[in-house]
């Protein structure tokens, strides 16, 4: 019985916008109840359909503006604010069978007017043919569990940086560096040519592919104001170019921030003074062009 009355809660419309906080309040720990039986399940089709109505209530309680100020601390997925206050990011996943997962998201956007905005992203990994230069909007959301929140600014506008981790499959995982504009009607565009490689390329997002049974760093440094990630090699030289063989090998790469530009360093020094410097595992002995430069042989992706 408790199931179904947490269900029909997370049902139940709101008859206005203008609903109080507790009211408000009520939904969510409906929502967050919901939330928990959905990662406990173990059926695919059963979680799916969980989800589906967690979906519809959180949707339902994010076009609330008050909705805003709650920090959702009692739903166990992905959840970042901006330093100016201006953005939310939601992201969460289901598995799928095979290996393969569904993402799911929401933006909420505060306008100058300080009414705040509702975006709804959708997974659309499939149709992206060029991640590396496709600018891409909310319908067509290249999807990730995002984890980190970038600001920096570009003219007189503050851009986001998101970084972001895929599953994908059952052979290779992705990291992500997303970025995201705004338009003067809140409405996001995914993917700006800031980061600038050697300056023979200028990419609008950057896609990391490796093993899927290893483990990849990527996390901004505040104090540097640097973007450190592991350098990616294949384990040997015949594998240059299938990601599948592709992982850490000890050192350490970057994008360092220079005025609106993010630019590829090699080969950081992050080790503490007192230890030797790690020698590459099981690298080639020369790799002309970083990892997130290839392109992905894996099913034709």
């Amino acid at each position: 019985m408790r199931f179904y009355k947490i269900l029909l809660i997370a049902f139940l419309p709101f008859q206005s916008l203008g609903q109080s906080i507790d009211s408000l309040q009520v939904k969510l720990d409906s929502l967050s109840s919901l939330f928990k039986q959905i990662r406990e399940e173990t059926s695919y089709s059963k979680r799916d359909s969980l989800n589906n109505i967690f979906y519809s209530g959180f949707k339902n309680l994010l076009k609330h503006d008050e909705s805003f100020e709650f920090s959702f601390d009692s739903i166990r997925f992905g959840k970042l604010k901006s330093p100016d206050g201006a953005l939310k990011v939601y992201t969460w996943n289901t598995p799928q069978p095979a290996g393969y997962q569904k993402y799911y998201g929401f933006m909420q956007y505060k306008l100058p007017s300080g009414k705040v905005k509702l975006i709804e992203l959708k997974d659309s990994r499939k149709e992206i043919k060029d991640p590396r230069n496709e600018q891409l909007d909310a319908s067509k959301w290249m999807a990730a569990l995002y984890y980190q929140l970038i600001q920096f600014s570009r003219g007189n506008k503050n851009v986001y940086i998101l970084l972001g981790f895929d599953y994908n499959n059952l052979f290779t995982s992705k990291k992500i560096i997303e970025v995201v504009t705004f338009d003067n009607n809140g409405n996001p565009l995914f993917g700006l040519p800031v980061f600038n490689v050697d300056g023979k390329y200028h990419l609008s997002r950057i896609v990391f592919e490796f093993n899927a049974r290893v483990s990849m760093v990527l996390r901004y440094i505040e104090d540097s104001k640097v973007i450190v990630f592991d350098h990616l090699s294949p384990s040997s030289s015949e594998f240059i170019g299938d990601l599948q063989y592709y992982g850490p090998d000890g050192s350490f790469d970057g994008f360092k921030q220079e005025n609106s530009e993010w630019i590829y360093v090699r080969d950081l020094d992050l080790r503490n003074p007192r230890r030797e410097r790690p020698k590459p595992v099981d690298a080639p002995v020369e790799i002309k062009e970083p990892g997130f430069l290839y392109k992905s042989n894996l099913f034709g992706k």
